[in-house]
């Protein structure tokens, strides 16, 4: 029997729709200093070109294009795509921005495209290992990757234990782990705020990238 938590988890947190999720998403301002965090360990450049998964009501990559970087922001629920959409007009008018209904684990997007990519409030409800793993495909050699989640037991200000409970939340040394197997580098978890990760990595450069010509070998 679907309860309540249930109803909020769902309709309102891990796919938001409906009038009361447009509004309650159109601009999150309990994650201001979420994005601020986010963006601040990103240090967008005018040349970046960033993914965004799980964009939400589009107020992280409307702050984000203000660097002069392009972006794409990823969302699987229609709703949110919308949101994003009408918050940012002019730059998905002008081509700054493409907004993609996608699920984070079967991106829609080519290889190596991305120097930067955020992830923000959407993990725990994800197959991390999956989600990861997309990101260092799309992400080119050097991307930066930046993680901000819930760390295990958060204050029931963040997340009432019903919430909680329906989300995996992984320790420090978990998350260090799904970033290496997914294939990052120079993995940094950090907590940030009382109950927060901040994860920085990087998609390594590929070996021929800089490298000196390999000595010949004798026969």
């Amino acid at each position: 029997m679907t309860g309540i938590a249930d109803l909020f988890t769902e309709h309102l947190l891990k796919q938001p729709r409906g009038p009361i999720a447009r509004f309650w998403w159109r601009d999150m301002k309990a994650h201001h200093d979420i994005f601020r965090e986010t963006l601040g360990a990103l240090e967008l450049r005018p040349e970046d070109n960033l993914l965004e998964i799980g964009c939400g009501g589009g107020t992280f990559v409307n702050w984000a294009l203000a660097s002069g970087c392009r972006a794409t922001a990823v969302d699987h629920s229609a709703d949110m795509v919308t949101l994003t959409e009408r918050n940012n007009a002019d730059a998905v008018r002008t081509g700054t921005l493409t907004v993609v209904r996608s699920p984070a684990e079967h991106l829609p997007l080519p290889d190596g495209t991305f120097t930067a990519a955020a992830l923000m409030n959407a993990l725990f409800f994800l197959d991390a290992g999956a989600a990861l793993a997309e990101l260092h495909r799309v992400l080119a050699p050097s991307g930066r990757l930046v993680v901000h989640t819930l760390a295990p037991n958060p204050p029931a200000s963040l997340a009432p234990p019903p919430v909680a409970r329906r989300m995996h939340l992984h320790t420090d040394e978990e998350l260090r782990s799904l970033l290496d197997a997914a294939g990052f580098t120079g993995t940094r978890v950090t907590r940030s705020g009382k109950g927060f990760q901040l994860a920085t990595a990087t998609r390594p450069r590929l070996p021929t990238d800089g490298a000196a010509p390999a000595p010949a070998r004798g026969g």
